[in-house]
């Protein structure tokens, strides 16, 4: 990421000084209907309807070339996610005409075809079971309304698929599908990677001493280089965060200006930011604010805060850099740790925290949807440390990592193990105590 050019430096001191100007804007909250995670490798039928075909079944005695499952239906129904995944594809061609591909834990994808028009959600966005993604149509070369079905494992069309349907019957969308699915319960999902350059390694941010932001480009196996100035004047801000807060496949970032406001910087498709908005106010006297996963099950990223009192506060996010104005009350006492970092850190879906406490000790707290299980202590030693940040996949390896700079001014990274634990420390050399913020 080079620096910012006088241009753009210019556009960001427009936006700061129009939200000061404008005031803040208060989040709304969108609710998100039936839908919900799942951990148990049950999947759902997507859609309602009569099943007119299967894989390589025309369902009247005959054998047709096919590798899906026709439900045929009224156009205009919704389309639900089969299971929890991230949006993989979103595209259209004759054949499926507007399709949606989602990627699950334990190498499947489900494709979702014939849809009324494009997918509602970019590439990127995680979904819940359950949760609607598109509307049943007849786009492409489908020759009545129905939605056409498929199942693909490590690459290849999921036969056993035929096994949950039975043809010219009747389904409804949203119910259990009666399958067994190997490794769609136990696999990790996926980690949210803070790529700031879109070079598809995750990097870091880091405000430095003299108050410039910077990029710190990651080598995807748990390195960085040193920084490179986004913009000037940043010396004051505080919690900085990642998530995808809008729900558009890019890591976005947030930040509180010393006079109140929340600020979000959208990702950009090509790296670094550009979109800018400030969401809300009162944020910058809060002992903590950390993101990075989703904290109450509806799929969208969400605001972790400690407030002056102690109170451990969730913010739910709506997927479109908005967040509730009300926040749903996690826990309390937590006036006195020195670090708080959140990600999905054992790979259940639900976001968890790594917290160190006022006696050094790095606890983490499992995540369960609007709150949070008994502390399990990894070790002693933390309370030194200069930064602390984590929650994305600086390895490469697909579970979530820890950042930490040192007293001696060095950078390590712990990478997970996936289940709440971590490995021996990667080393990115010294010379990284000047930075006040690392994210």
């Amino acid at each position: 990421m080079k620096r910012t050019s006088r241009s753009r430096l210019v556009r960001i001191a427009m936006a700061t000084v129009l939200a000061v100007l404008l005031g803040t804007i208060a989040p709304s909250v969108i609710s998100s209907g039936a839908a919900s995670a799942a951990t148990d490798g049950q999947m759902v039928y997507p859609a309602s309807g009569n099943i007119q075909s299967k894989v390589g079944d025309g369902c009247r005695g005959n054998y047709r070339a096919h590798d899906g499952i026709d439900i045929s239906g009224q156009g205009g129904t919704p389309i639900l996610a089969a299971y929890d995944g991230v949006i993989k594809l979103r595209a259209s061609n004759g054949g499926y005409g507007f399709y949606t591909d989602v990627e699950h834990p334990g190498g499947y994808v489900t494709r979702y075809g014939h849809m009324a028009a494009q997918g509602m959600y970019a590439p990127g966005t995680r979904v819940v079971r359950g949760q609607q993604i598109g509307v049943v149509g007849d786009t492409g070369s489908p020759g009545a309304y129905h939605l056409h079905f498929e199942v693909w494992r490590n690459g290849s069309i999921y036969s056993q698929i035929n096994q949950g349907f039975t043809c010219l019957s009747n389904i409804t969308r949203g119910n259990p599908l009666p399958l067994v699915f190997p490794g769609l319960a136990t696999q990790n999902v996926a980690v949210p990677l803070t790529d700031f350059d879109a070079d598809g390694r995750a990097d870091l941010l880091g405000i430095a001493a003299d108050g410039d932001l910077h990029h710190i480009k990651g080598d995807g196996k748990g390195r960085f280089q040193q920084g490179t100035t986004i913009t000037s004047a940043w010396g004051a801000h505080k919690h900085l965060s990642f998530a995808d807060f809008n729900g558009d496949g890019r890591t976005d970032m947030l930040v509180a200006r010393p006079d109140g406001p929340l600020e979000f910087y959208g990702g950009s498709r090509t790296g670094g930011f550009d979109d800018f908005r400030v969401i809300g106010s009162g944020w910058y006297n809060l002992l903590h604010v950390t993101s990075g996963a989703d904290y109450t099950g509806d799929g969208k990223d969400d605001i972790i805060a400690v407030a002056p009192t102690g109170a451990l506060l969730i913010y739910p996010g709506n997927g479109k850099a908005g967040f509730a104005s009300s926040a749903i009350t996690a826990g309390s006492g937590w006036l006195d740790f020195r670090f708080v970092v959140g990600g999905d850190f054992n790979g259940d879906g639900a976001g968890d925290l790594m917290a160190v406490d006022g006696s050094g000790y790095l606890r983490f707290y499992p995540g369960q949807y609007n709150r949070f299980g008994a502390a399990r202590v990894i070790s002693g030693g933390w309370g030194t440390h200069r930064a602390l940040t984590g929650g994305s996949d600086y390895t490469g390896d697909g579970k979530a990592d820890l950042v930490v700079v040192t007293t001696s001014g060095e950078m390590l990274v712990y990478p997970g193990n996936g289940a709440g634990g971590f490995g021996a420390a990667i080393s990115s050399g010294t010379g990284w105590g000047g930075y006040t913020q690392i994210e």
